[in-house]
């Protein structure tokens, strides 16, 4: 099946602010050919369709996303880090294989509906990975899916009290990651498996030499979360020697296939490490601001030339997975509490960060980009809009006003699963009805789990105002 775009306003390889004008042919779900200006009379396909009216970006990425929260928005989210993870933690438990099936379906139409094509789902469910995956099998999102390891817990970390223990062995995680590449890894061109060590304090050695043993077998990319909190960061300080950037370096995981979320409290050496290994951060503006963790200084990061993209991390931390308000938030953060103007992002670099670097992520990834070779990961947004009102600077207006009012359609992989405004792998209304049916089921199965939070809460909440003051 071949798709000629016509009339295309598009923006350009190499110059994330650029648009350029032209026509796409589309094969095998690959941009086969660009041709600037109006393409020769020769070139046919099964399909032309004319996008006058229409810029076309790449499909951007959401680099770091829970989709299990989707079910849980209305829950706690005003708390610190580690007093709100006892609820997200209760929460999560009271979800079952539906709940979680449901949930990868609601968060993909809200990614596809403002241009995302593609996620990292750092995924806490080991017991569920079989209905996350087939959830978004069914809907046609690229997902690099992330199951975490974690066998420690906050507790521990902290010195706390511990009511329950983490029991699943190095042995059975390693069967378990063996079956899920063999099932999963690479299929349909559009499921990735990744390892996802929950954050370095929260793994022990045996742990993290088993995510390096699996990713050099399998050639398997890593995920985590780094240095979220203060508390994380002094912790971390105090536990090892050279804190938990080293931590991760001594078990070899510092490397080009580990992507960081967060990365807020990071010191120099630390930053010029994670550099001169190649690690890419992905900066979380809604969850850093929303829990209070912190600013994150991506503009330094941006200087050093580290590789940074954007993920809206989790529904009951941050906002909904809108690309637009991802990148905006972004934008701004860069802004507050720094006079040196000259280190201000720009839309162009933010845009950078969901579409190409995001992409990057994900080793050997051939999308991001509007390139001949590449994915055909393509969003049409409709310029007779609020959001545009000249023919300058297109890209500044998108990502300082639009809200994916403008998404017209979407296409993954040269397959439309968004268009007229529809998403088109699975009924979005039926999702949400049932989601809504059950959300009782879901905050009364909860009910237990809360309880054993609300006990947790009084000594964690003790150590965070002692270490505050």
């Amino acid at each position: 099946m071949s798709l000629l775009i016509k009339n295309a306003q598009f923006t350009a390889i190499d110059s994330e602010d650029e648009v350029l004008t032209g026509s796409l042919l589309i094969e095998k779900g690959k941009i086969a050919k660009i041709f600037p200006g109006e393409p020769a009379q020769i070139v046919t396909a099964d399909e032309t369709i004319d996008a006058s009216g229409k810029l076309i970006i790449p499909g951007m990425t959401n680099a770091h996303y829970h989709s299990y929260s989707n079910l849980l928005k209305g829950t706690t989210s005003n708390l610190p880090l580690e007093i709100w993870s006892l609820y997200t933690i209760a929460y999560g438990h009271s979800l079952d294989d539906e709940d979680i099936y449901l949930a990868v379906l609601l968060g993909a139409a809200d990614m596809i509906r403002s241009g995302i094509t593609g996620c990292i789902d750092h995924f806490p469910h080991l017991l569920r990975v079989e209905s996350a995956l087939k959830a978004y099998e069914k809907s046609k999102i690229n997902v690099a899916f992330a199951p975490m390891i974690q066998d420690i817990s906050d507790e521990e970390f902290l010195g706390l009290p511990q009511e329950n223990q983490l029991v699943r062995s190095i042995d059975e995680l390693r069967d378990f990651f063996t079956r899920l590449v063999k099932d999963w890894h690479l299929k349909n061109d559009k499921i990735r498996i990744m390892l996802g060590p929950n954050a370095p304090q929260r793994c022990s050695k045996a742990a993290l030499a088993l995510c390096r043993e699996v990713s050099n077998q399998y050639g398997l990319d890593v995920h985590t979360h780094l240095s979220e909190t203060k508390v994380q960061k002094d912790m971390g300080d105090r536990t090892f020697k050279r804190g938990l950037v080293g931590h991760l370096d001594e078990a070899g995981l510092l490397n080009s296939r580990l992507s960081a979320a967060h990365a807020i409290w990071l010191n120099e050496n630390e930053i010029d490490l994670l550099k001169e290994k190649e690690v890419t951060i992905i900066h979380n503006p809604a969850s850093n601001m929303m829990l209070g963790s912190g600013f994150a200084p991506v503009s330094q990061y941006v200087t050093r030339q580290i590789p940074i993209a954007l993920g809206t991390d989790a529904s009951n931390c941050g906002i909904s997975h809108n690309s637009f308000e991802m990148m905006r938030l972004a934008l701004m953060m860069s802004r507050v509490n720094n006079r040196n103007y000259q280190e201000w992002l720009e839309p162009k670099d933010v845009f950078k960060m969901a579409a190409v670097s995001g992409a990057e992520v994900i080793t050997e990834s051939k999308r991001g980009k509007i390139a001949e070779g590449y994915d055909a990961d393509l969003v049409f947004l409709d310029k007779n809009s609020k959001t545009f009102i000249s023919e300058e600077d297109s890209v500044s207006q998108m990502i300082l006003y639009e809200n994916g009012d403008s998404v017209d359609s979407v296409m993954i992989m040269g397959d439309w699963v968004y268009r007229d405004k529809k998403i088109l792998a699975f009924d979005e209304q039926q999702v949400i009805q049932q989601i809504q049916e059950k959300a009782e089921k879901i905050r009364n199965g909860a009910k237990g789990a809360l309880a054993l939070a609300e006990r947790k809460r009084r000594s964690v909440e003790k150590f965070y105002q002692h270490f505050y003051n």
